[in-house]
């Protein structure tokens, strides 16, 4: 209970609300949404009254400016206005219930800040011929100062001039997006995406609206926006109740699409199911991370609908304002209030609800598996698929011994062996790194079902960071299940080195789970090797898995001790143990170090070995220890399918082959049975993508591992590198698909 000195927090800081306006307000399709809604829901409100005669008409001008100037976008209404009280009542406070969902009106807004949030953009203005018919005005500055205007005594012809309201009442808000804040897209590429934008698709498609995108750079061009509707067959139309929560009742919609929806930007989603309230829509989702994934739900579309979504907001809000404790049905809001995640999946509505969907959903998809998996059958023949098996060897066997051996720290698919994983039942990876300024490393979280079993899929992780040294993409992600182990969870993101710094920290937080990494940001790549004062190898001990290989590398410092290149005198005391590579260290004085590059390998797993070192009158040593072979085998899947531009596409470790794609079809002949599959411009051709697609996984990776040795590389030497990938593999892809005489 609040004492005698309690009081509430001060949250008058600008910053505190410009933090959170910028998580809620990302583009200038995030401001749109507002507007346009808020334009709706005061429609929404006429119509319950009786009082509104025409169409909804809601007018966007987008104005774009050149260079530094802001550019201008301008939403306007007919509806009946707002005076200045009112401005005061709803735009000068935030998270206040004015919206009307309190009193049951269906509308979408619910927390009183979209309005607001968008003017950190650059500022926002309110102007309104009210019911009074005077002119009502107010601003909202970029930093968040509130400043109303004394109405006029009557609204004059040059002020419905220039709001564009010749009579009647109606209200334009005019944005300012300033060039480093948002891109404003060109004319026509916004109304592409407008028509496609998930929150406004109701109002799009209502015949009591008229949306409308005019340049009012360019006289005449005007467009009316509206959601060019999905065709495909109803699999599923059922009404049910959400266990635990009586009285809440649920439709839902399922369609199978006549192609497939890939798509998957969360704004514009054609795919997945829409999760609506009574009038707005929250996501469009297929309700578990793994179906996400599964390209056999690309198919489907539809549309859950439950009204109990806006009680459970209510009831909250009201526990809320009156200071009672929060109940274990309905313990946090239900929607993110940021919208950025949707409906939250740690809530138990949400997950009771989602579980339903999930009955009806996973049938449908399973089924499109099996019909698939009949289809590829056909497809391939038995000699095909022999040759494959053949081909699917090679590239495994070629990846294998081409991929630089990671740490096991460094390798988001090993959860098995992280001992602090098994203690705890989690671990962040990697737990300590270095960062060079404007790179970024990719993190994740690992977490065993078993250890914590109230995570599940979907459940969200808050990524914060030490400082502002680093920045973290995203903010929030949401745990799937591990690629690799069933009993595991993940969530993966990427830190980027912001300034320079000693020592910061990034922590996943979910739950009793707060999980830190260490980091240190350096300023250029050659603090890398400040350490560096003799000769010395970058680690003293390498695990070597069975199979791959291992890069290593030896150090010493440069002029002082090595200014040309110098030879290296290598030892090891196991022959299973192969050391490749120039025995040369290398000056590298921009680095101030002089760099031997050696890559290990072994065929043999369980030993070990000491690699020495001699240069210089100097002698070191590292341990090389053999483990296991890595990774799951690369499948091929040649499918009946187009993926556009692509000829094939990778699904995990899985290569899909589109048969339909052009440069395959010429040779693969008709769809029934592809009989140009055992000619030998297909298999020749077919060999080719493969090596095409390894060549250019190896190539990323790499890249990826280690940006500093890509970052001033350009076009040419990156093509090197991949002509000599393709050079190297090509001939044994040959011959895996037309052997030798």
């Amino acid at each position: 209970m609040p004492s005698n000195l309690s009081r509430m927090l001060d949250l008058s800081n600008p910053r505190y609300w410009r933090q959170n306006a910028q998580m809620a307000i990302r583009d200038v399709y995030d401001a749109i949404i507002e507007l346009v809604t808020n334009a709706d829901d005061r429609y929404v409100h006429l119509e319950q009254q009786g009082l509104l005669k025409h169409k909804g008409r809601i007018e966007i001008e987008v104005e774009r400016r050149r260079r530094e100037a802001p550019s201008v976008v301008r939403v306007r209404d007919f509806a009946d206005g707002m005076t200045i009280d009112v401005m005061e009542n709803k735009l000068a406070k935030v998270g206040h219930r004015v919206s009307g969902m309190a009193d049951g009106v269906p509308v979408r807004g619910a927390y009183s800040r979209g309005a607001k949030d968008i003017a950190w953009l650059g500022g926002v203005t309110f102007e309104s011929v009210a019911g009074d018919l005077r002119y009502h005005r107010c601003e909202i500055s970029a930093r968040g100062f509130f400043t109303p205007q004394k109405p006029s005594s009557m609204a004059e012809e040059d002020h419905r001039t220039a709001l564009g309201i010749p009579e009647g009442t109606g209200t334009v808000v005019t944005l300012l997006v300033e060039a480093s804040a948002a891109r404003v897209p060109r004319h026509d590429k916004m109304k592409e995406d407008l028509s496609r934008l998930l929150a406004i698709r109701d109002i799009l498609c209502s015949p009591n609206r008229v949306v409308i995108l005019r340049d009012p750079n360019r006289e005449g061009r005007e467009d009316v926006i509206a959601f060019t509707h999905l065709h495909g067959e109803k699999k599923v139309s059922e009404r049910f109740t959400v266990p635990g929560y009586g009285g809440a009742e649920a439709k839902l919609v399922i369609r199978r699409s006549r192609g497939r929806l890939q798509d998957r930007r969360p704004k514009f989603r054609d795919g997945g199911i829409l999760v609506k309230s009574k009038h707005a829509i929250h996501e469009a989702t297929l309700f578990d991370a793994e179906l996400e994934r599964d390209p056999h739900a690309e198919w489907f579309f539809g549309r859950l609908t439950c009204p109990y979504i806006d009680a459970l907001l209510n009831e909250y809000d009201e526990r809320l304002e009156a200071g009672s404790p929060t109940i274990a049905s309905n313990p946090l809001p239900v929607v993110d209030p940021v919208r950025r995640a949707g409906l939250d999946r740690g809530h138990p509505f949400t997950k009771a609800l989602f579980a339903e969907a999930l009955k009806r959903l996973r049938p449908l998809v399973e089924k499109e598996r099996r019909r698939e998996e009949n289809t590829r059958a056909r497809i391939e023949s038995e000699k095909t698929r022999k040759r494959l098996r053949a081909l699917e060897r090679a590239a495994t066997r070629f990846m294998t011994e081409h991929m630089e051996e990671r740490e096991t720290s460094k390798d988001p698919n090993d959860a098995a062996r992280d001992s602090v994983f098994r203690e705890q039942g989690y671990s962040i990876q990697p737990p300590f790194t270095q960062l060079l300024l404007g790179h970024s490393k990719l993190f994740w979280l690992n977490v065993n079902r078993e250890a914590f079993p109230e995570f599940s899929a979907g459940d969200t992780v808050q990524i914060v960071c030490a400082t502002s040294e680093i920045s973290a993409t995203p903010r929030v992600c949401s745990l799937e299940a591990h690629p690799g182990h069933e009993s595991t969870l993940q969530c993966r993101w990427k830190v980027k080195g912001e300034k320079a710094t000693k020592a910061t920290a990034v922590r996943a937080c979910i739950g009793q789970i707060s999980a830190e990494s260490t980091l240190e940001v350096l300023a250029e790549e050659k603090d890398k090797y400040a350490h560096v004062a003799e000769l010395c190898f970058d680690r003293k001990q390498y695990s070597v898995r069975a199979g791959g290989r291992r890069r290593i590398m030896l150090l010493a410092p440069c002029p002082s001790l090595i200014s040309e290149p110098t030879r290296v005198t290598l030892e090891c005391s196991d022959g299973s143990f192969t050391v490749s590579g120039p025995r040369v260290l290398t000056p590298k004085l921009h680095l101030g170090v002089a760099v031997c590059t050696l890559h290990a390998s072994t065929k043999q797993q369980d030993r070990q070995a000491t690699l020495k070192a001699t240069a210089m009158g100097q002698e070191r040593s590292a341990k090389l220890i053999s483990s296991a072979p890595a990774g799951a085998s690369i499948k091929i899947e040649l499918k009946d399918k187009d993926l556009g531009n692509q000829r094939y596409q990778w699904q995990g470790n899985v290569i899909v082959i589109a048969a339909r794609h052009p440069s395959l079809r010429r040779y693969l002949g008709p769809p029934d049975s592809f009989p140009g599959q055992e000619e030998k411009h297909f298999r020749v051709l077919l060999a080719e993508i493969v090596a095409d697609a390894v060549s250019n996984r190896i190539l990323a990776t790499r890249a990826e591992e280690n940006p500093e040795e890509y970052a001033d590389a350009d076009w040419d030497a990156y093509y090197a590198d991949y002509s000599k990938l393709m050079t190297q593999f090509l001939p044994a892809a040959h011959g895996t698909q037309v052997p030798s005489p």
